[in-house]
Order: structure tokens, then C-alpha cells, then sequence
């Protein structure tokens, strides 16, 4: 008797712990949920908060640009030419023009530019076309010659093809602008006694290249102590006049050691690419390229070093 008692005893017992911690566990559970709901909310909150935050930066940002464009004496300088008329004459006028606000109708306004290799810049009296609007006319002469891209590469071991097409990737975006197609350019404006300047800005006028004979490129690259050099002609209006005849000029220093002929790989494509076999790196190594073209024109530049001539 006294044993059933205690067997229902400790049965009531284990039922009521039962009931205890499935209390305590919907409790938790609830709890967790709640946790989750906040934090939930709070994430929410935050990237609200942050959206705000970089609106307002661009709110800023835009309120800043306006501001300081309000503020400046000077509008943007735009540039305007005439490839047209390059194509034709070799030559044409490049158009400047810009805004002053608040001027001064006695005061001086001056372009000044240097175009090219020069150093100096020349200057020369901007014309008032309407009021505070000022424009001012440059002749630009772009040679009749071949635009011609070098670059430098470097690979090793054997190369495979796709590697040869990422060498010549890289070698294309090492290629350096011309300067003789640079113009840099700013203007000054001068009134009792004080001299404004504006920040110089520059162009490159290679696009407006006529383009009578056509685009070289030129790559030398090393393997090891093996030189290879690759050429490339891209007759791009189906020119007439066209390459005939490549050679290497190999010298050390200024001593010519050798001349040596390009072999044409593959006539038939556009980009007629042009070979040369290996040769062994050597001291003092300075490399030319020599381009005739079928009437008679010759055309050398430096390929290595890579110096823009």
C-alpha cells in the first residue's frame, strides 16, 4: 500500500516537471520568436538608416557641384573640330568656347595653347561673340602620316594561344598617345591689375588622324633572352597606297649592326600581320622599324625602347 502511494507519488511528480518545462519551453520559444522579430526590425531599420544616409550624400554632394558651379568665373572650355576637313586638306580650326560670368567689358580675355612638342605657349585675344560668350579659333595641322601604336610586352616559357591573345592584350593597353597630337590649353582674363587663370585642360587629336595610310601597330616581345618582334597593318579605307615592304633595323647604340626583312604571314586578311623570327636579346639593343608603302613613301619609328617619337 505504502509502496503504490509512493509509485503515485512520483508519477504526480515527473507529470508535474512535464508540464513545467513544456511551459518553460513554449516560453522560450516565444521568446526566441521575438528576439527574431527584433532583430528583423532592427536590421530593417539600419539599412533604412543607411539609404537615407546616402541619399542625403548625394543630396549634398549635387548641392556642392551646383554650388561651386555657381560660384566659378568660368564655364567649362569646349573643344570643336572638323574631321572632314582634315581629311581632305590636312588641316583645320579648331573652335574654343567658354562663358565668363561676371565680366568686365574692358577687361582682357586671352587663349592660351601650346599644341605638340612645344614648350611654350602662345596667346592669342579671345573673341566676345555675345555677351560674357567667348570663342576663339586654332589652326590644328595633322601630318599625313600613319598612325602607329608600339608597345612592350613580356611572357614566358612556352606560350600557347590563348596566352599569345592575352600578351597582346596587355601590350595594347601600354600603348602610349602621340604627343604631337596633344594640345594643352587655358585661358586668363585681366582687369585692374589682377590676372585670373583658368585650370589648363588638354586634348588628343589622334582621332582626327587622316588616315591615308592606314594604322600600324608594333609589338616587341621577350622570352626569356629570345626577342620577338610581330607588326601589324590595318588598311582601314581600303587605301590604294599600301604597305609593301617592312624591315627591322637592329642597332647598339647608334651603330646599325643589321637590317632584317618582315615575312607577310596571311595577305588575305585585313590586319595584315607581319613576323620576323626569334633573335637573342643583345647589350645596348635599340630597335627600328622601317615601312614603305607602294608610292615610295618610307616611314621609320622606334619600337625599342618604347619611346615616342
Amino acid at each position: 500500500m505504502e509502496k503504490e502511494r509512493y509509485i503515485k507519488g512520483f508519477q504526480l511528480f515527473i507529470l508535474i516537471v512535464l508540464i513545467v518545462s513544456l511551459f518553460m519551453n513554449i516560453m522560450m520559444f516565444s521568446n526566441m520568436k521575438n528576439v527574431e522579430e527584433d532583430i528583423r526590425i532592427l536590421t530593417d531599420n539600419q539599412r533604412m538608416l543607411s539609404n537615407n544616409v546616402n541619399n542625403q550624400s548625394d543630396i549634398i554632394r549635387q548641392e556642392l557641384d551646383d554650388f561651386i558651379k555657381e560660384q566659378s568665373w568660368i564655364s567649362p572650355i569646349t573643344m570643336e573640330t572638323d574631321k572632314k576637313q582634315v581629311e581632305e586638306n590636312g588641316s583645320t580650326d579648331a573652335t574654343f568656347s567658354w562663358q565668363l560670368k561676371d565680366f568686365h567689358q574692358d577687361a582682357e580675355v586671352m587663349f592660351h595653347y601650346k599644341y605638340g612638342g612645344t614648350d611654350e605657349f602662345t596667346e592669342i585675344p579671345a573673341n566676345e561673340e555675345s555677351e560674357g560668350m567667348f570663342q576663339v579659333h586654332v589652326p590644328v595641322e595633322m601630318g599625313l602620316k600613319p598612325e602607329w601604336q608600339v608597345s612592350v610586352s613580356e611572357s614566358s616559357g612556352n606560350s600557347n594561344s590563348s596566352s599569345q591573345v592575352e600578351v597582346s592584350e596587355q601590350a595594347m593597353e601600354s600603348v602610349k598617345e602621340d604627343p604631337e597630337n596633344q594640345i594643352n590649353y587655358f585661358v586668363s582674363v585681366s582687369h585692374d591689375g589682377q590676372v585670373k587663370q583658368s585650370a589648363q585642360q588638354s586634348e588628343h587629336l589622334d582621332y582626327l588622324a587622316p588616315r591615308s595610310y592606314g594604322s600600324l601597330f608594333s609589338n616587341v616581345n621577350f622570352n626569356n633572352d629570345d626577342v620577338r618582334v610581330h607588326f601589324y597593318y590595318y588598311n582601314v579605307s581600303n587605301q590604294e597606297n599600301i604597305v609593301e615592304k617592312v624591315t627591322l633595323l637592329k642597332y647598339q647604340e647608334d651603330s646599325l649592326l643589321e637590317e632584317e626583312q618582315f615575312t607577310l604571314r596571311d595577305e588575305e586578311t585585313k590586319n595584315r600581320p607581319y613576323d620576323l623570327e626569334p633573335f637573342e636579346q643583345y647589350d645596348n639593343m635599340r630597335l627600328v622599324t622601317e615601312v614603305e608603302y607602294t608610292d615610295g613613301t618610307v616611314y621609320e619609328k622606334q619600337v625599342y625602347p618604347n619611346e615616342v617619337k
